[in-house]
């Protein structure tokens, strides 16, 4: 039991740092960052709130995040869909991706800073992607293969 909490906490942290990382990357790279930041096509409010976000606090918190998405994934691991770990950590970075990411960005980015939509979708992209990566490492980590397995 200690070593399976062990391992559902390190795999969470491990997919969640990794993910950020990317996320970061791709969020930080010249030409998302000359879409996402121009002013003819950002929200005014976006471009006044975003650059005082403290980014330490946010990243920590999504990384401890992918602890709980960990968690989850080995509570729900025989339900998910695939007989990989390959399937099943596409379908559940899929399932980050949806349940957390889309919902932010329609709530807080959208809805609250006025984010227009297809803004949404670039970022929603890049989240995938990230989310993939967080999925597929936590099933690396805690896949275990049964018999009743789909």
């Amino acid at each position: 039991m200690k070593n399976r909490s062990l391992k559902i906490i390190y795999s969470g942290l491990i997919a969640g740092f990794v993910s950020e990382g990317i996320l970061g990357a791709l969020f930080m790279s010249p030409p998302i960052q000359s879409i996402l930041y121009n002013p003819n096509w950002q929200s005014k409010l976006f471009l006044e709130v975003t650059p005082t976000r403290d980014l330490i606090p946010s990243i920590a918190g999504i990384v401890i995040l992918s602890v709980a998405h960990s968690w989850f994934f080995s509570l729900f691991q025989k339900s998910i869909p695939g007989a990989t770990w390959i399937k099943k950590g596409l379908f559940w970075g899929f399932s980050i991706w949806l349940m957390f990411w889309v919902f932010q960005e329609w709530f807080i980015y959208h809805t609250l800073l006025k984010e227009p939509i297809l803004l949404n979708l670039v970022e929603l992209t890049v989240l995938l992607l990230g989310s993939f990566v967080e999925g597929l490492i936590i099933s690396k980590f805690l896949f275990e293969k049964s018999n009743d397995t789909k």
